[in-house]
């Protein structure tokens, strides 16, 4: 069920060609990441134990190339639309991006947004994400490789889990731009219900486009990364659509429904414009929140033909370049051929069966040792830094 002027939700009920085109874009997606983290990436984690800041450049480099392939095939195979206008997030600089959570797919059109604006943005974006998609073979791993951060929505359980990362990103010195959904969840009918009964209790209005945010974590974080002194920005994205909703990866995947214009709007505020105080830093995303609820009502009250979010002072709508478009063509064309490949050698090769094998009980390990890929990576950073520490003491040199 959608909100008043929104385009419909679709669903089941498609035909048997809209559905086979689901069926190879999940195929594409998750065959791809299965095999070549298990394949790419398993064989690197030996730089974990020798070289931890090589592993997370090369495995921030290598995410961010896949990770521009299921956007692509968006555009490609569902022929979406994905506009993207406002102000220029910098990839050199490290900011929270936060955004309203309408689907559970804003993250997915939102990689192909920003390789219109900046491809290096596909290597440094991380993204907090539910803790049940780590449990993902392949894409979960991937996912972990990448440091993403996996939340449980408590913030009781999720408050260790963030510090560890948050000062991990700070440590590294590498500038990641974080996408967080202060909402906690998607748009469901479920969310919108539980947001209205919030509302109800707390006095508040209940929104139509928008659920109202989580306010603890969202301070939380920006708290921990000033103090880290590793926040530049803050990038305040919306996301509207046109023609129709799909509400969730099931959706896409099974049913083969896609949007087909998807729209972004980026407003950055420097961080020192930002409260410093919790309570202030609170209430300015209460504010916030209530502003982009506003701003989605007059978005969705426009025609579907001239239905656009307005520019920003400074900003401008991004477009692909012919470079551009076919560095893209060419990543979807070397990421199907080489899962095709490793499936054939899989099969017909007794070392790459076993090596699989081999793989999938260490990344099984890894998790139940580490609590995840992520934190094995955390864990062997914090050990290279004290040993390099010690091996830089005085003493232990003169000894």
């Amino acid at each position: 069920m959608s909100s008043l002027n929104e385009p419909p939700v679709l669903g089941a009920g498609q035909p048997i060609g809209t559905r086979l085109k689901g069926w190879f874009f999940a195929a594409a997606m998750l065959l791809s990441a299965f095999f070549g983290v298990l394949y790419i990436v398993t064989p690197l984690v030996v730089l974990l134990f020798v070289k931890p800041p090589l592993w997370r450049k090369m495995l921030d480099r290598l995410v961010g190339i896949w990770v521009i392939m299921p956007g692509a095939l968006c555009n490609y195979i569902f022929g979406a639309n994905i506009r993207i206008k406002g102000d220029f997030i910098k990839h050199d600089e490290a900011s929270l991006i936060i955004m309203n959570h309408r689907t559970r797919l804003d993250w997915l059109f939102f990689w192909n947004a920003l390789y219109k604006m900046d491809p290096w943005l596909c290597t440094s974006e991380k993204i907090s994400l539910k803790g049940m998609l780590k449990y993902v073979p392949g894409a979960g791993w991937a996912m972990q490789a990448a440091s993403y951060i996996f939340l449980d929505r408590s913030f009781d359980t999720d408050k260790t889990k963030l510090d560890n990362i948050l000062n991990y990103y700070a440590e590294t010195e590498n500038k990641y731009q974080l996408l967080l959904f202060p909402e906690g969840t998607d748009k469901c009918p479920k969310a919108t219900e539980r947001s209205r009964v919030f509302a109800e209790k707390k006095g508040h209005v209940h929104y139509q486009y928008v659920l109202h945010p989580r306010v603890t974590g969202f301070v939380h974080i920006v708290q921990a990364m000033r103090r880290a002194n590793n926040i530049d920005y803050i990038y305040d994205v919306t996301i509207g659509f046109g023609d129709a909703i799909v509400q969730s990866e099931v959706d896409i995947a099974s049913h083969g429904v896609c949007p087909k214009e998807i729209f972004y709007q980026v407003v950055k505020y420097p961080i020192n414009r930002i409260p410093q105080s919790d309570e202030a830093l609170g209430q300015w995303l209460i504010n916030l929140w209530r502003d982009k609820e506003e701003k989605l009502r007059r978005f969705y009250e426009m025609p579907r033909n001239v239905r656009q979010f307005p520019d920003t002072p400074d900003g401008m709508e991004y477009e692909l370049d012919n470079n551009t478009d076919m560095a893209q063509k060419w990543l979807i064309g070397f990421w199907c051929f080489t899962t095709c490949f490793w499936m054939f050698m899989f099969f017909q090769s007794a070392i790459m069966f076993y090596w699989a094998i081999i793989a999938c009980i260490f990344y099984a390990a890894v998790h139940k040792i580490y609590g995840g890929l992520e934190f094995l990576a955390i864990d062997r950073f914090n050990h290279s830094k004290q040993y390099g520490a010690v091996s830089q003491d005085p003493e232990v040199l003169n000894t």
